[in-house]
């Protein structure tokens, strides 16, 4: 994002993304509604809402393309979907890098989150009883 240079084509690559998110979560809700009717949810909305939020976010993602062609939206497409070279070898595939686990460790412990108590038990970390 701070490629981009200036603070303005900062917040429209920013709100041109959140709004590709905010329609494809508004998508998977409405497919889930009728594909999965039965699952249970913490909270139901009326389906208007989800169908008003996907067409305003169409909107505000096609809306300035066509006013104002920008490299910065293809820029953030492009960015999007450089997630499916990660996602489809390390989630589809389950592909396990060797020095994974031991970056994601380092990671949760430098940036002080809780890690699972499983990567605990792997590397000997486990807080000793008393």
């Amino acid at each position: 994002m701070i490629l981009a240079g200036n603070i303005e084509s900062l917040i429209d690559f920013f709100s041109f993304t959140a709004w590709i998110f905010y329609g494809g979560a508004m998508f998977a809700l409405i497919v889930m509604r009728y594909t999965r009717p039965n699952f249970p949810r913490p909270y139901k909305v009326p389906i208007i809402i989800p169908i008003g939020v996907l067409i305003i976010s169409f909107y505000l993602v096609v809306g300035p393309i066509i006013d104002s062609p920008k490299f910065e939206y293809l820029y953030a497409t492009l960015f999007i979907f450089s997630g499916l070279f990660l996602y489809i070898p390390m989630v589809h595939y389950n592909f396990k890098s060797p020095l994974m686990d031991k970056f994601t460790t380092l990671c949760q412990l430098l940036l002080e989150v809780a890690p699972t108590h499983s990567v605990f038990e792997d590397y000997n970390i486990v807080a000793q009883k008393p």
